[in-house]
């Protein structure tokens, strides 16, 4: 017998609670690390590494993300989303600590490691605990809440940052930084202790590997990442060389161009809320076409303006690539076997990430050959990802709720 709506109320009130830990847990790290994060590597020059060292730093970040989202997603199928979230929080406040004592560059790397137990280990034990915590018609809203709550600190605390580096220089600045994550995360990790609730009742572990996962991975999940690597690649290509675009060939002041990021964070964090309306309401298909869409007209936009009032519409659309992020993960765990969702979760993360890794030194080839090239090509990769999706993609029919549960 199927318990009924007073039994599960406390459950679902428990997951909701679950959630909101979570993204206040993110919020906090995310918002000390944007102190000081987009400052790393003028602050590995000002300690004395050479230009080999700084391009190693954006390769490793890379490489860190694409490889660790597996094993993060592995660990919170084996204990837990909340407990591995729990221990990913305190790796990462080891990892600030190492930035404050680090004695020479060499060991920012030690903390680079360090501090990809948050950035990437923990992402797929997210998506676990959203899928956990949330009924399928609700999981969309758990996603814009994340994602809302991770883009909010980049409107205000690079610029805090900055005003560190003005008043105390880069050194004194950053290190004021790192203190400011160190006391957040140990803030967080008892806020996490006190507060998460596990489930009644958790699916059986799942040890399937990177195989058994392809081999059970319903072909939806297989055809979004399909359309998801051709959007990314699109992203990859075109993206790194938008800031030279707009210097040197429109002759854009920086200032402008921070605005313009500050732009398309507003306008990302303002689509998540109908996005993920439409989701819960019109299915998650809809949204996520919008999306593959837009990662095709940004590069467009930026290819054909001639003025910085074209290259704002652009900046505009590059944020409406959000709008259908919160359907996009969703669709992923809404796809992922029970007991083994964070791993799913993780090996679609790293295969996407693997995939397209070279689309940004074919952008640079074609860049060298003529600045539009690599924003043609984009936007032709985008729109094949765009049509794959559309004709080739069949959103998968919702599971039936228990009775109470979604509350």
């Amino acid at each position: 017998m199927s318990p009924g709506p007073a039994a599960l109320a406390p459950a679902a009130a428990h997951g909701r609670r679950n959630v909101v830990v979570m993204s206040l847990a993110m919020f906090a790290l995310v918002a000390g690390e944007q102190l000081w994060t987009r400052f790393m590597p003028k602050y590995l020059a000002v300690l004395g590494a050479p230009a080999l060292a700084i391009g190693l730093w954006g390769s490793a970040k890379d490489f860190l993300d694409a490889s660790l989202q597996y094993p993060g997603g592995a660990l919170s199928d084996r204990f837990g989303p909340q407990a591995s979230l729990m221990w990913f929080t305190a790796i990462a406040g080891l990892d600030y600590a190492t930035y404050v004592v680090a004695p020479a560059w060499p060991w920012l790397f030690l903390g680079l490691v360090l501090a990809a137990a948050w950035g990437s280990l923990a992402s797929p034990a997210m998506f676990a605990l959203i899928a956990e915590s949330l009924p399928h018609g609700q999981r969309a809203r758990g996603f814009m809440v994340q994602s809302v709550l991770r883009r909010v600190p980049i409107l205000f605390a690079p610029t805090l940052g900055g005003l560190l580096v003005e008043r105390l220089g880069f050194a004194g600045g950053l290190r004021v930084g790192f203190l400011v994550s160190v006391g957040l995360a140990v803030l967080t990790l008892f806020f996490q202790r006190g507060f998460y609730r596990p489930p009644a009742t958790r699916p059986a572990h799942q040890a399937l590997g990177l195989v058994g996962l392809w081999r059970l991975a319903p072909v939806p999940l297989k055809r979004l990442l399909v359309a998801d690597v051709l959007a990314r690649a699109a992203e990859s290509a075109a993206d790194v060389f938008v800031v030279l675009y707009a210097l040197d060939h429109l002759h854009a002041s920086p200032l402008r161009y921070g605005f313009w990021i500050g732009l398309q964070t507003l306008v990302s964090i303002v689509s998540y809320f109908p996005g993920a309306w439409l989701a819960d309401r019109l299915g998650r298909k809809p949204p996520v076409i919008f999306t593959f869409l837009m990662f095709a007209l940004f590069p467009l936009l930026v290819g054909l303006a001639s003025n910085a009032a074209a290259l704002t519409v652009a900046f505009v659309a590059a944020g409406l690539r959000e709008l259908g992020e919160p359907a996009r993960k969703s669709l992923i765990v809404d796809s992922s076997p029970e007991g083994a969702r964070g791993a799913t979760v993780g090996a679609y993360y790293l295969v996407r990430s693997a995939m397209i890794m070279p689309a940004g030194v074919v952008g640079g080839l074609l860049w060298a050959r003529n600045p539009h090239a690599p924003f043609w090509a984009a936007a032709a990769v985008g729109m094949v990802g765009v049509v794959y999706f559309v004709t080739r993609f069949h959103e998968p029919p919702a599971p039936m709720e228990p009775a109470g549960r979604v509350g």
